[in-house]
């Protein structure tokens, strides 16, 4: 049986388990942004979580669902509060235009599909959502970051170039991406590269710079009888040439009813750099480094999304792999 087969097998276990108990009933919602949300509105959302949403996330949205078992990445646990790709700063509560898009689009490469129900239905479960944390009551969400003009527009390979350096090197307006995901230069290039942008030599002798290593997340995989998370996933920085990113489609696909372009894809990038990944080692990159530098990681990462999973991208693999066998 097929994974879609599996899942859509427990989706139907799970809505007639639910349907066999009283339909809950809900006081409105008062949010710490001053909004309430209606009791039928909340009715309505459980009904919608419970059809679409409840297999993987569990009947409390504590990611422990029937179907969520063995699936990698795990179901995110709604009880923390903790949203990936929110179109804040990282570990701020997330918009309701980011929860809503992830719902509209899906999750590239994830069990995580794109639901085609009616707005009326999205904007419900995005409000029943909120009753599984009660950060919804104490903070409100964070200030949407701004997705500032692009300076690189018309001149891409310098952006690139730019962005090479930006993702490399640490420090000095630089974001240094390479310590936690792999570099993409054999070991020369890199250290030349290093000692052009920082005047300077560096030692990577001892260096590791292709492997990446996994790193701790708030990502609950196991919980208590509470649902609270007693244990938490360690996540692998992806590797841009080979693992699909979960907000980034291939070029020319249609997402959410439109051609996705270039530039839709630059855009979705720049917010995920800019933003951080909430739960995750990735931290707020917007105001870290300067605007211009931040879009030219845009422009650079894309690149690597174009060669991801091609005889390009096992070519340079191949060369990575011998510039360290001819450091050793």
């Amino acid at each position: 049986m097929s994974p879609r087969a599996l899942l859509l097998t427990a989706v139907v276990l799970t809505v007639a388990a639910c349907r066999s108990k009283p339909a809950p009933t809900f006081e409105p919602l008062k949010l710490a942004d001053g909004r309430v949300v209606p009791a039928a509105t909340l009715s309505r959302g459980h009904a919608v979580y419970t059809h679409y949403c409840a297999s993987c996330h569990g009947e409390r949205g504590d990611g422990q669902g029937p179907a969520g078992r063995g699936m990698r990445p795990v179901p995110r646990s709604f009880r923390q509060g903790l949203f990936k790709f929110g179109g804040v700063a990282a570990g701020e509560l997330p918009t309701d235009d980011a929860l809503k898009r992830t719902l509209r689009r899906g999750l590239h490469g994830t069990p995580m599909f794109a639901w085609d129900v009616p707005e009326s239905d999205v904007d419900a479960v995005v409000q029943y959502l909120k009753t599984f944390s009660p950060r919804w009551k104490e903070e409100p969400p964070g200030q949407p970051l701004a997705l500032s003009p692009d300076p690189w527009k018309g001149r891409e390979s310098e952006a690139v170039e730019r962005g090479k350096v930006v993702y490399h090197v640490a420090g000095a307006g630089n974001a240094g991406c390479a310590s936690c995901h792999v570099s993409y230069l054999p070991r020369a290039e890199l250290a030349a590269l290093m000692r052009k942008a920082l005047g300077r030599e560096v030692d990577l002798s001892k260096a590791d710079p292709y492997t990446a290593r996994q790193r701790d997340s708030d990502h609950a995989v196991e919980v208590d009888a509470k649902g609270e998370p007693t244990l938490m996933a360690k996540v692998l920085p992806p590797d841009f040439l080979f693992h699909p990113l979960r907000t980034v489609w291939p070029e020319g696909e249609d997402v959410e009813g439109a051609p996705y372009t270039a530039e839709r894809q630059r855009e979705d990038l720049y917010r995920v750099i800019a933003a951080g990944v909430g739960g995750a080692a990735m931290p707020t990159w917007k105001g870290a480094i300067p605007e211009e530098n931040l879009w030219a990681l845009a422009y650079y990462v894309q690149s690597l999304v174009r060669l991801r999973d091609t005889d390009e991208a096992r070519a340079l693999e191949a060369r990575l792999r011998a510039s360290t066998q001819d450091a050793e």
